[in-house]
């Protein structure tokens, strides 16, 4: 077929239909997007949204502060050096304060948390804060210390026209910053945002410091706890040994006890040499001396039975100055004995000598050399036997008074002692329904163990 061409009818016809296809495509586009638009409701979000971030995007005006300070302390944050203690924490806080407000004054004062000495002290309140170790510190523009000086002690920069601070955690611990500026620290200030964040990201690492240094001194403990539980399994393999070797010797002083008992009713029954007799005499008593010695050292080393009967105090007192005659010796100590008439108290009579050769050993080591006194007395107080034992050594430390029963813990050089006397002496003496207390004595020299038993009802 023949093509014609189109008439001005023709193309203004076609124009209108393809404005029409045109706009009927374009209104279903719309509708369709408006449809998927009205079927899009929100979804609620499992994931966890911060709430800080939401409060500081809008009350607290995060937009005002200059993101070099954020970076800035972002940063300072996060390279804490919390390995370094509690005060390399505030350090590198303020510095990076000053470095972020160069034209004012930035401190801190840093409470120390107390140190904790046994259960009493966990029970403590960290708002508790009487004793706590306080420090100050201070950074100044350069040029500027004198205004960090002054007569008011409220303030770290008394030469500063305004001054704010805030707590950085609940020990006490407060951040500081001066200036001249009257609106320095306004509700939407760019300096009270940092030093909000400064505070928390203070008292964080703070808080990171002290379980750092707590993990560290745990681990110290240990190692020294497990060097004492090894002296400890030494001690008692040398008790072990000695407690054989005690047990062989038994025999041979027997023998010897009873030849020479033999001979000096012989010599004595006939003319003899007096020096002779003399001298028997004096083998005879060393022999017997060293017999009853290792009879009774047998008795102490032989476990408890746990059985108590009625037990004469002076009677256990000279067996632990028997025992510690040698360290007696050592020391040069001279020994009192002051014993009243006391009544029998109820207990086991080995673990009791262990409680006064404990105190008796503890006594000479801390004696002078060649000029030690040791007074051991007894008496009445209060309807039980009191026993002190007493020496004129160097002394306890105040601070150490409540800390000498607790196991492990010596004042003694290495090699002397593992820690552990004074802890066994209060647990024997705790089991017999007594009491012990150390104090210093009047005169300033020396220290005084006293101990309460109950007598035999």
């Amino acid at each position: 077929m023949a093509k014609t061409d189109a008439t001005p009818e023709d193309k203004a016809s076609e124009k209108t239909a393809e404005e029409r296809a045109s706009g009927e495509h374009a209104r279903r586009a719309s509708g369709e997007h408006q449809q998927v638009s009205e079927s899009h409701t929100p979804v609620q979000s499992s994931m966890p949204v911060s709430r800080e971030v939401r409060i500081s995007s809008g009350r607290l005006g995060l937009a005002s502060v200059p993101g070099t300070w954020l970076d800035r302390l972002l940063v300072a944050t996060i390279d804490l050096p919390v390995s370094e203690g509690e005060e390399a924490v505030v350090l590198a806080m303020l510095r990076a304060l000053s470095d972020i407000l160069p034209a004012c004054g930035v401190g801190a004062c840093l409470v120390y948390a107390p140190p904790a000495n046994g259960l009493n002290a966990e029970r403590k309140s960290t708002r508790d804060l009487s004793g706590a170790e306080q420090k100050v510190y201070k950074v100044t523009p350069p040029g500027e210390d004198h205004r960090a000086v002054g007569m008011d002690p409220t303030r770290l920069f008394p030469g500063y026209a305004f001054e704010f601070s805030l707590g950085a955690e609940p020990n006490g611990t407060t951040l500081h910053v001066a200036g001249d500026d009257p609106n320095l620290m306004d509700a939407d200030s760019a300096t009270r945002h940092v030093l909000e964040r400064a505070a928390q990201g203070m008292g964080r690492g703070l808080l990171f410091a002290r379980s750092h240094g707590k993990a560290n001194e745990d681990a110290t403990n240990l190692r020294v706890l497990m060097g004492h539980m090894v002296q400890a399994e030494k001690l008692a393999s040398l008790g072990q040994i000695a407690a054989g070797v005690v047990h062989e010797l038994n025999n041979p002083l027997t023998s010897i006890v009873a030849y020479t008992d033999l001979l000096l009713r012989k010599m004595t029954a006939t003319p003899s040499d007096p020096a002779d007799v003399e001298r028997l005499r004096r083998i005879s008593e060393s022999a017997t001396r060293m017999l009853r010695f290792t009879r009774d050292l047998v008795t102490y080393s032989r476990p408890s039975q746990q059985r108590t009967e009625p037990v004469r105090v002076s009677t256990v007192i000279d067996r632990a100055l028997a025992f510690c005659e040698h360290v007696i010796a050592e020391a040069g100590a001279e020994v009192s004995r002051d014993f009243v008439t006391v009544p029998d108290v109820s207990g086991m009579p080995e673990q009791l000598a262990q409680v006064f050769v404990n105190l008796v050993t503890n006594a000479c080591h801390a004696m002078p050399a060649s000029a030690g006194r040791l007074r051991v007395t007894t008496s009445v107080l209060d309807d039980r036997v009191k026993v002190t034992v007493e020496d004129n050594g160097h002394g306890i430390p105040v601070e150490n008074l409540t800390n000498i029963f607790t196991p492990f813990f010596t004042t003694k050089s290495e090699g002397r002692g593992t820690g552990l006397g004074l802890s066994i002496v209060r647990n024997i003496v705790e089991q017999h329904q007594g009491e012990i207390w150390a104090e210093p004595v009047e005169d300033g020299t020396g220290t005084r163990f006293v101990i309460l038993l109950k007598p035999v009802a």
